[in-house]
């Protein structure tokens, strides 16, 4: 099945064309921090989906009336005393250990907001993981951050670098329908989403 992908995300692009969908991308033109206010007022669930449906809206014009567009925001969260903290992509390398120490020992949650469109027909869903990590040492945040350099990614971490760093993996626990819903794009719900859009047809890619 072919799809644009409203995104200049690689590991969004690279989870849809590992489930065998073709796949054209186009840079949305919204700057998401700006709306990282809205948090508070609107919740984590809200501002995932706004985010997506901004994006969505940014890139009809540039793609033809019938393909079929997919656009998709995630918005990381951890509870605190202070209330709900914003994960983001750290600027730089103290950032990023800071960020990593706020999540040792802890469990945040990822709040992925999908919107598809073809046509005048539009769907939208919510997916939501749970990701805890162990506690972590101050070294093994430095030795991560200056090996992989995560600073692409909101939280300061990847899931899938756990499986080639060695060592005792930092995520020991991940709740949701499906772990592709930690790289920001859930592949059960994008498949149901597909079949609504094409009226209760099975999709496949």
């Amino acid at each position: 099945m072919d799809l644009v992908l409203a995104s200049s995300s690689t590991y969004r692009a690279r989870v849809l064309r590992e489930a065998g969908y073709r796949v054209t991308t186009v840079a949305p033109d919204v700057d998401e921090r700006s709306f990282d206010h809205l948090l508070a007022e609107r919740g984590a669930e809200a501002l995932a989906l706004e985010l997506a449906e901004r994006k969505l809206r940014s890139v009809l014009d540039r793609v033809p009336a019938t393909a079929t567009v997919l656009a998709a925001d995630q918005v990381g969260v951890l509870g605190t005393s202070r209330g709900p903290v914003l994960l983001t992509k750290a600027a730089d390398a103290p950032a990023a250990c800071r960020q990593l120490r706020g999540l040792s020992g802890t469990t945040h949650l990822l709040h992925n907001g999908l919107v598809v469109a073809r046509g005048d027909r539009t769907v939208t869903g919510l997916d939501t993981q749970a990701v805890t990590f162990r506690e972590l040492a101050d070294d093994e945040i430095h030795d991560y951050v200056e090996r992989f350099r995560p600073f692409d990614t909101a939280g300061s971490y990847r899931l899938e670098d756990d499986r080639v760093r060695g060592g005792r993996p930092f995520v020991v626990g991940v709740e949701g329908e499906d772990p592709s819903g930690v790289l920001g794009l859930p592949l059960p719900l994008l498949r149901r989403m597909l079949t609504t859009i094409d009226g209760g047809a099975p999709t496949t890619p």
